[in-house]
């Protein structure tokens, strides 16, 4: 068998002869491995939709080749706790060398660093030959071991920590903001986050909350038109946050008192919603005296009026 390896410069994802090879893994799995590397990070896959698209495989054999991946340390669950909403929900790591470590189930510990020999990096192929590896810039900082060359991302604030030194409104502000970005992926699932990205992005929610934007506003505003497949909704949502950032809305004083409603200048009754000034329509005239209505007649009435009026005609007109 020959082997024919096209150089390539972008979206390419790169994989250890380690890996790809390891018997321990069914090639259903390794298959799996390969394609959920190649996905960008934040991608949301999981048994159904890997099923619904594998319909041949089907949900068994998705969870079976899963749960190789799991025993051997490729895919890894943790179950984390929103500290915004309160939300408890599992998070997913994919690495393309086996973790060997013991795996924190707390959401303030770290994961362990990925472990191998073999790192992916970006860059043009060498050669072309089978089992060789592209020369290139090793990646760093990377979740998703296995990457493949993105598209420059908008730059993002470092997380905000809410140190001794800061004022606890700036902290809550900070709190509220992670806890809308959280809720969005009710309304858009693409625009998902990891509770990395949510930190990473509270503080340009800040602004937003600073300036008066309701909620729904602010979801209309985040949500709408967006790609039909989004690879990375944290580049979309720092990029949305600066961008589509609202005026300052005018705040009223909530102890300040409300004001008085108009009044009529003549009668001081308060005047029809709309109208800013002047004398109501009852003053003008324009209003018309309610007409008492005729008192009911009763039948007995009606039959003797119509006898009498029988009883004045003519005796030729009737006959």
């Amino acid at each position: 068998m020959r082997i024919h390896l096209s150089a390539r410069t972008r979206a390419f994802t790169v994989l250890g002869n380690e890996v790809l090879r390891d018997r321990r893994l069914s090639f259903t799995a390794r298959g799996i491995l390969a394609y959920l590397l190649s996905l960008p990070d934040g991608a949301r896959e999981d048994v159904r939709t890997l099923a619904d698209r594998n319909p041949g495989l089907g949900r068994r054999g998705v969870a079976n080749a899963l749960d190789e991946l799991v025993e051997l340390g490729y895919y890894i669950r943790r179950t984390v706790k929103d500290a915004g909403t309160g939300q408890v929900r599992t998070e997913t790591y994919l690495f393309d060398a086996p973790q060997t470590a013991d795996v924190p189930q707390t959401a303030d510990a770290p994961l362990p660093a990925p472990t191998g020999t073999g790192a992916a990096g970006t860059g043009v192929a060498d050669g072309g030959k089978a089992g060789a590896f592209p020369s290139g810039v090793q990646n760093s900082g990377v979740q998703n071991s296995g990457v493949q060359n993105r598209e420059e991302e908008p730059s993002l604030p470092a997380p905000v920590a809410a140190s001794a030194g800061s004022p606890p409104e700036s902290a809550d502000a900070v709190g509220r903001g992670a806890a809308l970005l959280s809720r969005l992926a009710r309304v858009e699932p693409k625009l998902a986050l990891s509770a990395a990205d949510v930190v990473a992005l509270a503080p340009l929610v800040v602004p937003w909350l600073e300036r008066g934007v309701p909620e729904l506003e602010a979801r209309s505003l985040l949500t709408d038109g967006l790609p039909p497949v989004v690879f990375t909704a944290r580049g979309i949502l720092a990029d949305r946050l600066v961008r589509k950032l609202p005026e300052p809305r005018a705040r009223r004083d909530a102890a300040a008192p409300a004001p008085a409603p108009l009044e009529c200048a003549d009668c001081r009754d308060p005047l029809p919603r709309g109208q800013q000034g002047g004398i109501c329509a009852g003053c003008t005239g324009a209003v018309r005296s309610a007409v008492s209505p005729a008192p009911p007649v009763s039948v007995a009435e009606r039959v003797a009026a119509l006898r009498a009026t029988l009883r004045s005609r003519p005796a030729a007109a009737r006959g």
